[in-house]
């Protein structure tokens, strides 16, 4: 929309210009992410172009494939609009100009028959000479006679129209997804001496963090597996708050989960080790203020902390307070897990003073005040009675637009005659009191 048009939606808008090189590199990588749907993914415009032959199996039909694909991209966030057709040509003008489906094999050209010229991906100029002329139809240009539409409209109309009936061959060039990167030991026999897979699991660490480097990456995820000749794989997953590739901090979190695998029984033991970095990401380069003064990085040392404790205690019971651009107290922060990115620091801007204790659900209260805007004079709140001796506010918070119909609230600080201070809003609606938190 217009800039004009985004400032009545939303009031002092944060803008900024364009960058067409991130939406590149960010639909490059959705083309890589889209591999699980076909091995032949590419880029086009604005768009992905997906060879799928054969890959209906796999799916179960192209039904199937066309919902599951569809479903997927939604969990993503993004509105998808689809088309399995015949040739690339069809598909592309079906999903963009026509009705988003499945076109059968021989019926790319029927299905063409009542799209605009543009879903024939030629230039503005060629609509623009075939409009002139009353043509703005792909079946009006199938009507006319061949042997006439190069000299008057160029080579590419036919060019284009072959393409998507089938009659002309289309390549796409895929996106290449590079392999993530992986070392390996075989050894001459199973063994279950603990130095020697000691000393091969170090050296492949090694070797891998010298991949990273040169790739200019480092591992979020790493992968362990123990080949066993007389046992099933075992298999040591290492989850990583950041990027690294430094070595002693990545054995630190591997040696205590090595040293309680069963290695084997005699005669058996382990034939060989595979490590590989599942999840990689580019590590961008820090600079000292000289080679002396190294000190130590404290987001480094917070992250170090973070990985020995969720590989020991799990990924999903170790997180982190993130914080939400949202003004209600209870959604200004969310805890995530796993190995999502460092949050945004941008979100809310400012000192604020909120209770140490955030109830999950305020608690229903009865108030007696001089005014609705205070002061406060007794709360019956838990069965008990107070009077209240200080009160500050109030803070009047809105409700969130965007979301269903809620009331506004006007939160206090109040300290009751024991000395705790207490949170407490009166919604503006129903003139309702409730307890939100307390200061310890």
């Amino acid at each position: 929309m217009a800039l004009s048009q985004a400032r009545v939606v939303v009031r002092n808008p944060r803008v900024e210009p364009h960058r067409a090189d991130r939406d590149a590199a960010s639909l490059r990588g959705l083309a890589a992410w889209s591999s699980r749907f076909s091995p032949l993914v590419a880029v086009d415009r604005d768009g992905l172009l997906m060879d799928v032959s054969g890959c209906a199996l796999v799916f179960g039909g192209e039904e199937r494939l066309f919902a599951f694909a569809k479903e997927q991209y939604a969990a993503l966030g993004f509105e998808a609009r689809m088309a399995i057709a015949p040739t690339f040509g069809c598909a592309w003008g079906m999903a963009r100009f026509g009705t988003p489906g499945i076109v059968r094999e021989g019926e790319a050209k029927r299905a063409l028959l009542g799209l605009p010229l543009a879903a024939l991906r030629i230039t503005n100029a060629a609509v623009q000479s075939l409009q002139e002329v009353g043509i703005d139809r792909i079946g009006q240009v199938m009507e006319l006679p061949r042997s006439l539409l190069p000299s008057r409209f160029g080579d590419e109309l036919l060019f284009r129209l072959d393409q998507a009936i089938g009659h002309a061959l289309e390549l796409i060039e895929p996106v290449r997804v590079a392999a993530p990167p992986a070392v390996s030991q075989v050894f001459d026999g199973p063994t279950t001496q603990w130095e020697a897979i000691e000393a091969c699991t170090r050296m492949l660490i090694e070797r891998l963090a010298s991949i990273l480097k040169e790739r200019e990456s480092g591992a979020r995820r790493i992968d362990i597996l123990l080949e066993r000749s007389d046992l099933p794989p075992a298999l040591l997953t290492l989850t990583l708050s950041r990027p690294t590739r430094d070595v002693r901090h990545l054995w630190s979190l591997v040696r205590p989960r090595l040293e309680r695998v069963n290695l084997g029984h005699e005669g058996g033991g382990v034939d060989e080790i595979r490590i590989g970095a599942s999840f990689v990401k580019p590590l961008p380069h820090e600079q000292f203020e000289s080679w002396n003064d190294r000190r130590s990085d404290h987001e480094q040392e917070v992250a170090s902390l973070l990985d020995t404790l969720r590989n020991r205690l799990g990924t999903d019971r170790v997180c982190r307070v993130e914080i939400r651009e949202s003004h209600l107290p209870e959604r200004a922060t969310v805890l995530r897990c796993g190995l999502e990115d460092e949050p945004s620091r941008a979100a809310m801007l400012g000192k604020i003073n909120r209770p140490t204790l955030l109830f999950s659900n305020a608690a229903s209260a009865e108030v007696v005040s001089l005014a609705p805007d205070g002061p406060v004079i007794s709360l019956r709140w838990r069965s008990g009675e107070s009077r209240i001796t200080a009160t500050e506010g109030p803070e009047n918070l809105g409700a969130e637009w965007w979301r269903k119909r809620e009331p506004s609230r006007s939160y206090f600080k109040v300290q009751d005659e024991r000395g705790r201070w207490l949170w407490l809003y009166r919604e503006s609606e129903t003139s309702k009191w409730f307890v939100h938190g307390v200061w310890a």
